[in-house]
């Protein structure tokens, strides 16, 4: 499994990186048929009127490929480790999903 890991605004650290590898290779643990995975990293220097800070300004976003479809996840946050862990939820989700329907789909051939 491939994975580019981009940042826009922002310098990709070893740490993150080192975060961002070890929270995808559990995800995909169970999964061999990812293709690859982009990682866009980024950080928005919005600043909001009221606090003069920037609210959910770290923005993380994967791009999962597996054979016949693609995966999309987007999620924001304060810290950037906190946007890759919802990123990372967001994804476990939608792989669990994709997984279960694969599963019922052979089942309903097999039965036939």
């Amino acid at each position: 499994m491939q994975i580019t890991i981009r940042g826009h605004h922002l310098v990709i650290t070893p740490a993150i990186e080192n975060s961002i590898k070890t929270k995808f290779d559990q995800l995909t643990k169970h999964l061999d048929q990812v293709n690859s995975m982009q990682v866009k990293l980024s950080k928005d220097h919005q600043i909001d009127k009221r606090t003069h800070k920037g609210s959910s300004n770290h923005i993380a976003e994967a791009i999962v490929r597996l054979p016949g479809v693609e995966l999309f996840a987007q999620a924001s946050a304060d810290d950037m480790y906190m946007s890759i862990k919802k990123l990372t939820e967001k994804l476990k989700r939608q792989l669990q999903k994709h997984r279960k329907i694969q599963c019922n789909h052979q089942q309903v051939i097999v039965d036939m």
